[in-house]
């Protein structure tokens, strides 16, 4: 009985380290609503940057270099943006001017991912395509020497929490939607800015993050209110 006390005693304690504090606090609006949602404990590593996965992802971005068209890379520099008007764009939605409290809404989400991600990519530390030796990769993204670490995809989780949230708020469009949240992670292969592992493990991050919210009372209680007011400056009923 004693050692089944102590295996219990232990599993708490690991429990409480992986979902506890091991998330460090929420750095940013003390107003918006925390995921709390440790990455690096819920994504498996990425492939090394010698693995013969890596080097076949670095291949597929290759021949999609080779084969982009010019309204391709017209579409993969504007999702370069990280804005709900952008991602709603993509399939044909345009939001009219939304209140300061929507906006602060939709800021907080993507605010949550850059939190998120950020204690994640600082873990996995995967060197991006563009980085790697002898590369041959002409990337959309403007370069910076402060660039962050490759894995996972940012902009692919932000992409899939807001396509997931949205999809919540305007149901008809549901299924555009989720085929938004896939052509939003195509454009960084496009763009040569990540391999498709990172681009994977974003739509995984980017899912277990809109569960969190959306299980949050604080933020169904905003989002109630955005949700009306998105569905009226879209022209659809209430």
């Amino acid at each position: 009985m004693k050692r089944n006390h102590n295996r219990t005693g232990l599993t708490s304690i690991a429990f409480l380290f992986l979902f506890g504090s091991f998330e460090p606090a929420f750095a940013g609006d003390p107003s918006c609503v925390d995921p709390a949602v440790p990455l690096s404990a819920l994504l498996m590593p990425p492939p090394k940057h010698d693995s013969a996965q890596t080097k076949a992802e670095l291949q597929e971005l290759l021949r999609l270099q080779e084969a982009r068209t010019s309204d391709q890379v017209r579409h993969a520099r504007d999702d370069d943006r990280r804005t709900v008007e952008s991602f709603l764009e993509g399939i044909g939605i345009k939001a009219g001017t939304l209140s300061s409290s929507a906006t602060h809404f939709f800021d907080c989400i993507a605010e949550a991912v850059e939190h998120a991600v950020r204690e994640a990519k600082l873990t996995f530390v995967r060197t991006r395509p563009y980085r790697l030796p002898d590369n041959k990769l002409h990337t959309l993204k403007k370069l910076s020497d402060r660039d962050s670490s490759s894995y996972p995809s940012g902009h692919a989780t932000y992409g899939t929490v807001i396509g997931l949230i949205l999809a919540e708020m305007l149901p008809e469009k549901k299924d555009d939607l989720y085929k938004r949240i896939q052509d939003y992670g195509h454009s960084r292969l496009v763009s040569g800015a990540h391999f498709r592992s990172d681009v994977y493990a974003g739509k995984i991050a980017g899912a277990a993050i809109a569960a969190s919210l959306l299980s949050k009372e604080d933020f169904q209680s905003q989002f109630k209110e955005v949700k009306s007011e998105l569905r009226k400056s879209i022209g659809f009923s209430s």
